[in-house]
């Protein structure tokens, strides 16, 4: 079977293609949102972002390396390797485990073990889509390209049981020993998407730029609650919920340089995009019932982003990519209109992000990576990820899979404060706790060329 040199089969019908693009476009109009993730970075946005299995198995790599129209999110000058056209479409589900834990102190005040008092299972996934086309053939290539992907998903899902911490028999109008007094939940939802238009062009022989505009829209909603069920004393159940709706356009510029045969250059830089709406706050108390509602306009600043890499192709029989990438984006700029102090205290963070290719003589490749993220909400918290992935051709086009575990451990606040007093006994409560974040994520992603 006659393949383009990027090892897809060639000559795909008109039925065939009229069908792939019309699945690209229905992903485009129901691909969903991220619906859960770390509290760590639940405010402005995962830096764990998701976008094709082909660049996840290889540590989330794209600045120096093409991957179709998601190339517009990542560089858009590398648009131009594009001979033809390409269509992307995937999706990937996370499985999020938090555990939070606080130290355990003996009679003596001397520290015994750090103790397990909450645990969340959740579960979410994301979708994307890119398409990157060949325009005209004359001496110097012309490219375009479109993509929609996650920027920043907001999600985060919390639930914990609150029970009698007493631990003798109950005595005469006390509850009952391990009782259920309240049920307490917070969850985010929602993402920051980005809709993205590219060009490319080649300047010269080995110099390339490109430039991708990018509409970002989504909404953030915020909703806690804490259901009193003990009916003991006051009722102090209430819910309270946020909804920030958000737009703005960006820009990002791009630079691919061809060093030699074996060496490419990868640079792009993406400005500060100003993300305003409105906000709207609702604040209910059950009993006794009263409630607030207020809308006002509000905005996100998210600072500007550098990327640069290079990707390293070995002389050998076997095609083999090396690619180093580094992402940096200082998160002190960022502004938030919903504050008082609209300057949030967050750190400057670097995305560090390695992978490899290697194809073997049967057309398959391999694929591994690793990355290293820096969180911008907390300074010793930290994001390390191991990846793997392989691809294999299915029908007029290559599937490609792509599997990541990463873990971060951070130091926060509790969710809900809990009761210095219960019946007479204390919930003994540390004011921080140590939460553990483990994700397993795995993609799957279709790429066809006709």
């Amino acid at each position: 079977m006659k393949t383009s040199k990027y090892g897809f089969p060639v000559g795909a019908t008109t039925v065939v293609t009229t069908t792939v693009v019309t699945v690209a476009l229905a992903l485009f109009a129901l691909a969903g949102q991220a619906q859960a993730g770390p509290q760590v970075s639940s405010s402005y946005g995962d830096q764990f972002t998701w976008v094709g299995a082909e660049s996840a198995a290889m540590g989330g790599t794209g600045t120096a390396v093409y991957r179709g129209g998601f190339s517009t999110a990542f560089n858009p000058a590398f648009l131009v390797v594009e001979d033809g056209k390409r269509l992307d479409a995937g999706v990937m589900l996370d499985q999020e485990h938090e555990d939070r834990f606080q130290p355990l102190f003996d009679s003596f005040d001397s520290w015994v073990i750090d103790a397990a008092i909450a645990s969340n299972r959740q579960h979410y996934w994301q979708s994307g889509f890119g398409l990157a086309a060949r325009v005209g053939h004359g001496p110097r290539a012309v490219s375009l390209g479109v993509s929609l992907t996650d920027r920043f998903p907001f999600g985060y899902s919390f639930s914990e049981e609150l029970r009698n911490p007493s631990p003798f028999p109950p005595g005469s109008g006390e509850p009952a020993r391990d009782m259920l007094i309240a049920v307490r939940e917070r969850e985010v939802t929602g993402a920051l998407r980005a809709l993205s238009f590219g060009a490319a062009a080649e300047v010269s022989r080995n110099i390339s730029l490109g430039t991708s505009f990018n509409y970002h829209f989504g909404t953030r909603r915020d909703a806690s609650s804490s259901i009193d069920l003990d009916n003991a004393g006051t009722n102090e159940s209430y819910r309270t919920s946020d909804e920030l709706k958000l737009h703005g356009l960006n820009v990002t510029a791009g630079l691919r340089a061809r060093l030699n045969e074996r060496v490419d250059l990868g640079v792009a830089v993406e400005s500060s995009l100003r993300a305003t709406g409105d906000w709207r706050q609702q604040d209910v108390d059950l009993a006794p019932a009263a409630a607030t509602d207020t809308t006002v306009s509000a905005f996100y600043d998210y600072p500007w982003c550098a990327r640069a890499g290079l990707a390293f192709r070995p002389r050998n029989d076997l095609r083999t990519v090396f690619t180093f990438e580094v992402e940096y984006r200082p998160w002190s700029e960022m502004r938030d209109g919903t504050l008082d102090d609209v300057t949030p205290i967050l750190h400057d963070a670097a995305d560090i992000r390695l992978g490899v290719e290697h194809v073997f003589y049967n057309g398959m490749p391999l694929r591994f990576g690793f990355r290293h993220l820096s969180s911008y909400a907390d300074r010793d918290a930290a994001v390390s990820a191991f990846t793997a992935g392989t691809a294999a051709r299915v029908g007029q086009g290559r599937l490609s899979a792509s599997v990541e575990l990463a873990k971060t451990t951070n130091v926060l606040a509790h969710q809900f404060p809990y009761p210095t007093a219960y019946f007479g006994d204390a919930f003994v409560a540390d004011p921080m706790a140590r939460v553990e974040d483990t994700r397993f994520r795995v993609g799957v992603s279709y790429a066809m060329e006709f």
